[in-house]
């Protein structure tokens, strides 16, 4: 990832994991219910040495099995806890230093700790696990549940990676700030995508996802290379215009587009603007604190200093996106965030666009051409005739396609750029996503309540649209039952954002982790 401006991405996420472990030593030699043994093995120094090597090896695991963006912590101890059972509150309070610094515990003993374990976990208020599949374990995860405390048990260690990355996945959506480019209103735009979410304090409530807010006039009127206190719509405040220096650096990014495009259909003048926007956007993301955007595009048509400016913001979703920013269109927040969500697990950008079943289980073609954004004109006669009789098909299509669907450290994809208006502006960038056919993908977005999410997967056939103008490309996707995609999806919206990968099982623990209900497409 490579921003024009340090951006602090959610992907710098760090997920803190602190290792607590109880000893317990008998203070007498005796056998009885629960102990048992010959000899030294009743001995106050065998439970020591049992203690240190449990101890050792539990260490050892965590250390060996901690997926990326995971740091650990200084583990902490209770040594020599014995069977008159007194609990120190002086001790136990030592395991609890550091608590606000830390996200999770793996907790770990030689004896029956169990109560303790509760009143630690009570006293921390965080996710607490242990790791095995002996009975001690199954004691203390249900007495955890049965009170309320957030507690999981794995039986093994590719479990617990799966889990943690879905937590990291849910601390990232918390340290989500979107900046929001408004017209009429905050929590909705006027004209554009209102499934989105309909409360966004609701949505902080449940997510920690905060949301800053910037007037669509004075962004656009940013774009003017004057001084910067000068600006009709905030006179005498000091903001963030382009300068000259800003547009050395956009001059720097359209080159590097177009010597790169195996496909050039623009030219520098009428990518100019475009990209400007964009740099501009980075400027007030920093300056906003925020790592991830949205616009609303038709109301800003609308005004039309879009046009006057020739520009559009589908540039700017595409090189947000692969650069880890989680972008999306026409003020759908919830694309923003259930991209966030996507980018989270899979450590990957996502794509997004207008979301439909093109095919039913049978094969069959509900609807022949008189979809506005899928049409035989825009994939060509023979991919059409492909698709009938091949069933449970979707497409998802926007002309905000991005370099790095298969991560952030991959080779970028050949693209091609190509103008939005038939006039000749608005930089869009094109996938062909023929290249990738046979990619597993895996989708999600959350309701407009952020009371559900919507989670599916399915296999890329191809694509349409990378020769074309205009908001024309889209992706191919089969899913496994169409129909039910279809029911599901109409109670969570449009946009359904996708990411290369199988990650649906990640995606469902989300959804569970964050107390919503899954919709399974």
């Amino acid at each position: 990832m490579n921003t024009p401006i340090e951006i602090e991405t959610i992907q710098k996420t760090t997920f803190k994991v602190r290792p607590i472990f109880i000893d317990i030593v008998h203070e007498l030699p005796y056998e009885g219910p629960c102990r048992f043994g010959k000899g030294k093995e009743l001995e106050p120094e065998f439970d020591m040495m049992i203690n240190d090597e449990a101890y050792k090896g539990f260490l050892m695991g965590i250390q060996h099995n901690m997926p990326e963006g995971v740091e650990i912590l200084e583990p902490h101890r209770y040594r020599n806890h014995t069977e008159n059972w007194r609990i120190s509150e002086v001790e136990m309070r030592k395991l609890c230093e550091g608590q606000e610094d830390t996200d999770f515990y793996f907790l770990s003993t030689t004896g029956r700790t169990g109560e303790m374990f509760v009143e630690f976990a009570q006293m921390v208020n965080k996710p607490v696990a242990f790791i095995g599949n002996d009975f001690g374990i199954t004691i203390n995860t249900s007495a955890m549940k049965a009170r309320g405390i957030e507690c999981y048990a794995f039986v093994d260690w590719e479990s617990a990676r799966k889990q943690l990355r879905v937590l990291r996945a849910r601390k990232a959506l918390a340290n989500l700030r979107v900046m929001c480019v408004t017209r009429f209103n905050g929590n909705l735009s006027y004209h554009c995508a209102n499934d989105s979410f309909i409360d966004l304090e609701d949505v902080h409530k449940k997510l920690g996802t905060k949301f800053r807010y910037v007037n669509l006039h004075e962004l656009i009127d940013q774009l003017a290379e004057i001084d910067p206190t000068t600006n009709y719509t905030t006179p005498g405040r000091h903001q963030e215009n382009i300068n000259a220096d800003d547009m050395k650096e956009v001059e720097k990014i359209v080159d590097e587009l177009m010597n790169n495009a195996e496909t050039l259909a623009m030219t520098k003048e009428n990518m100019i603007p475009s990209v400007k926007m964009y740099y501009l956007i980075q400027k007030l993301m920093k300056a906003n604190e925020c790592n991830a955007f949205t616009a609303p595009c038709p109301d800003a048509c609308s005004t039309c200093r879009i046009n006057k400016e020739r520009f559009t913001f589908c540039i700017s979703h595409s090189l947000n996106n692969e650069n880890g920013i989680p972008s999306a269109c026409e003020y759908d927040v919830a694309a923003v965030v259930s991209k966030a969500a996507l980018q989270a697990i899979a450590g990957k950008p996502s794509y997004m666009g207008n979301t439909a079943v093109l095919t039913m289980p049978d094969g069959s073609l509900p609807n022949d051409g008189v979809m506005m954004h899928f049409s035989k004109d825009h994939i060509g006669q023979e991919k059409w005739d492909q698709l009938n009789g091949t069933p449970n098909m979707i497409m998802t299509g926007h002309s905000v396609a991005n370099r790095k669907m298969k991560g952030f450290d991959a080779d970028p994809a050949q693209f091609a750029i190509r103008p939005f208006a038939y006039s000749g502006f608005g930089v869009t960038m094109r996938q062909d996503f023929d290249q990738d056919a046979g990619q597993p993908v895996t989708m999600c977005r959350f309701d407009a309540t952020c009371n559900k999410l919507f989670v599916s997967k399915g296999v890329l056939k191809g694509g349409f649209g990378y020769d074309m103008d205009n908001c024309t490309l889209g992706s191919l996707i089969q899913v496994e039952d169409s129909k039910r995609f279809f029911k599901n999806q109409i109670q969570v919206g449009n946009h359904i954002p996708f990411v290369y990968g199988e990650y649906f099982d990640e995606l469902v623990a989300l959804g569970e982790a964050l107390g919503l209900e899954v919709l399974i497409g």
